[in-house]
């Protein structure tokens, strides 16, 4: 690549360093801080997966991380943790503090190598080494890029994607594959979506030189090598700890680009970026890819002239034509990032059905948004470029001036909003019993994995970064195994109906409808219930730590009572409901999920007659298992039993049971299943939840 002198190269660190100071704050910027990273969603899962990994002895494949997720586990990959700095940290564990952070280094990296590749690819097109670094200062402050940085650390590596450029449209031919080696190799240590994004502009390349030069059968050689260098190098630092599977969600068509997605400031749910532009609401956070008024403003000057004048003929410029065979991927990123929903300020205008296979194929890469990433950055540097070749020197140094300094103006509302340094840390002191659980247990589990953001995780990420030599599944994965999620709540059912709990492990409990069943299996077992530092906790065989506050806090954890003859809706994590239950995506109703299902209520105390149960139901249509059934006991007494494989259309259960039947006042009703299959047993769907019934709403009444 093209030298740079050290003029240059020393003002292009000062400005990054500055930046990346602002960015991070001056006391964050050490690598003993940490503090800042912690209590938030995917900041803590960045530094604790790295926290764990650090820790951890060597394994293979090498981002093996199994104390960060137990079963869940998979790889440091998967965390956003930056595995080319984590691989390489980790060999200089020795050398770093037990509170040790790469994130501020890795910040500042990535925005000199912003600058510097920008400069590079300016420089080579101009010749101009102030023009190139006003240039590179205008990258630098690209909102879309600057946003990732403050969300999703890896993927703040843009600079992947500008030396891609530089290496397809300035390197030297005999260099070119060389190059493509080394950046597509660190892509995969970086973030995979980048891997992706390299290798399309890569084949764009190889296409246009098997066009050129009539060199196909090498094209699909070098194309071949490229893939299986990708393959090997993903296996050993442990992509494949994860089924594909794991990775497809329903973000295809929702997590993308709406067509004036450039041009608006504010991603949905989020705080602006613009001083001076309004948000125009056009959806998901993912296809956030706001230019900055000041770069809009050049790319809208320069196509304008673009189209009067037409494109120059000088051979500086040729590179950055738009009619070039290699610039293929243009095209393709732009499909891919708008998706077959196509939507306009938010209002879906054009959608395409796709078949469920190639739907959840696409669904792999589902966060198609991040493709525009490419269009953005070409077009951009055609407006400098275009910019400096087609006006004097004095008027294109006025012309970058003022977009830098609107540019500046602009984002300054974003910086101040995303930067860590308006954060105030306070440095807080947690209760003592995160000290026992350390000395005490091996593992800490959560009761109930919901998906890949536990709703506990928040909360507890802060105090689990203060905790050593502990196992846990609290964590944020993305590629969390469904199976085996599925498995570890059916296990926990089972281990809590059985009194088999673990002596090793501690529990975070969920929510109150968990607390109020464990309530009812161990209140007169060794276990201990606290609520400590706004988490509840369970800690078997040690009831003796409860002080008086525990203990009261604990007699008022009672079941629901409930009012005869009134009819109780329910959704997921209502108090009625215990373990066994899950998530009808936010819809009313909860489906059973496992083997039993449990709900516990309390019964008013004046009922003087026998009593009648009325259940409103769907069953799980697709399950055609012959032995497909439900068992309904109250109090472990059976009260109803059938197929539901041969009742598919019935919608209610109805059944009377004796008063005198009731020992007390308080209701167990555990369904137990049998035959149960999930959509992913029968290839509907990646989720693996074992389904039995879709629980709507109940009645109790009092016969008369």
């Amino acid at each position: 690549m093209k030298r740079i002198n050290f003029y240059n190269f020393f003002i292009l660190i000062i400005i990054s360093l500055l930046l990346a100071i602002f960015f991070v704050g001056p006391i964050n910027f050490w690598f003993s801080s940490t503090n800042w990273l912690y209590g938030s969603g995917d900041l803590s899962n960045a530094q604790l997966g790295w926290k764990f990994f650090k820790d951890d002895a060597w394994r293979f494949p090498i981002g093996k991380n199994p104390n960060y997720g137990l079963e869940l586990s998979n790889s440091i990959v998967f965390t956003d943790s930056i595995p080319l700095f984590a691989i390489i940290f980790k060999f200089l564990n020795s050398l770093g503090s037990r509170d040790f952070q790469y994130i501020s280094l890795w910040i500042f990296l990535n925005f000199f190598l912003q600058t510097l590749f920008t400069f590079l690819i300016i420089h080579k097109s101009t010749k101009d080494n102030y023009f190139s670094l006003l240039a590179s200062v205008l990258l630098l402050l690209s909102p879309f890029m600057l946003f990732r940085m403050s969300h999703h650390f890896s993927l703040g590596a843009h600079w992947l994607i500008l030396a891609s450029f530089y290496i397809f449209y300035f390197a030297r031919d005999n260099q070119k594959e060389k190059y493509w080696f080394i950046i597509i190799f660190l892509s995969i240590l970086i973030h995979l979506y980048f891997t992706l994004i390299l290798l399309i502009i890569y084949m764009s390349f190889v296409f246009e030189k098997a066009l050129k030069y009539n060199q196909f059968k090498n094209a699909i050689l070098n194309i071949f090598i490229k893939t299986i260098m990708c393959l090997l190098v993903m296996y050993c630092i442990g992509y494949f700890e994860s089924s594909p599977v794991n990775a497809v969600s329903t973000g295809y068509g929702v997590k993308k680009l709406d067509l004036l997605g450039f041009f608006d400031p504010k991603p949905e749910g989020v705080k602006t970026w613009s001083m001076l532009l309004p948000d125009i609401k056009t959806g998901s956070i993912e296809g956030f890819n706001y230019l900055g008024f000041g770069s809009i403003c050049l790319v809208l000057l320069s196509l304008f002239l673009a189209v009067v004048k037409g494109e120059t003929n000088k051979s500086e410029v040729q590179n950055f034509k738009f009619l070039r065979s290699g610039n293929i991927y243009l095209p393709i990123f732009f499909l891919w990032a708008i998706t077959t929903n196509i939507s306009f300020m938010g209002n879906s205008i054009l959608s395409i059905p796709l078949p469920k296979y190639v739907f959840g194929l696409l669904s792999i890469f589902s966060s198609t948004g991040r493709f525009a990433w490419p269009i953005i950055y070409f077009v951009i540097f055609f407006s400098i470029i275009f910019t400096f070749r087609n006006f004097s020197r004095k008027i294109a140094y006025s012309i970058i001036l003022a977009v830098l300094l609107i540019q500046i103006v602009d984002v300054s509302k974003g910086l101040k909003n995303y930067s860590f340094n308006k954060i105030i840390k306070v440095e807080k002191k947690y209760d003592p019993i995160w000290v026992f659980i350390e000395d005490n247990y091996k593992k800490i589990r959560t009761t109930y994995h919901f998906n890949n953001y536990g709703p506990i995780f928040l909360k507890f990420s802060k105090i689990l970064s203060s905790i050593n030599n502990i196992e846990t599944d609290i964590i944020l994965n993305a590629a969390m195994d469904r199976q085996k999620s599925a498995k570890v709540r059916y296990d926990l059912t089972t281990n809590i109906f059985n009194k088999t709990i673990p002596k090793d492990t501690a529990y975070i409990i969920d929510n109150i409808g968990h607390l109020i069943h464990l309530k009812q299996i161990f209140k007169n077992e060794n276990y201990g219930f606290f609520f400590r530092d706004g988490l509840m906790v369970m800690l078997p065989y040690h009831k003796d730590l409860m002080t008086k506050n525990d203990i009261d806090y604990f007699k008022n954890i009672n079941p629901v009572k409930i009012d005869i003859n009134k009819k109780y809706n329910l959704y997921f994590k209502d108090e009625l409901l215990g373990f066994g239950w899950s998530h009808n995506f936010g819809k009313k109703g909860v489906w059973s999920e496992g083997e039993n299902s449990f709900i516990f209520l309390s019964l008013p105390e004046n009922i003087k007659n026998n009593l009648n149960f009325n259940l409103d139901f769907e069953a799980y249509n697709n399950n055609n298992n012959l032995n497909y059934g439900i068992k309904i006991y109250f109090n472990e007494i059976l009260q109803k039993e059938f197929n539901l494989n041969k009742s598919k259309n019935m919608k209610k259960i109805n059944f009377d049971f004796e008063k005198n039947k009731l020992q007390s006042n308080i209701l167990e009703i555990r369904l137990e299943f049998s035959g149960l299959q999930s959509p992913y047993d029968n290839l509907k769907s990646p989720d693996a939840r074992k389904l039995g019934i879709l629980l709507k709403d109940f009645k109790i009444s009092e016969k008369l």
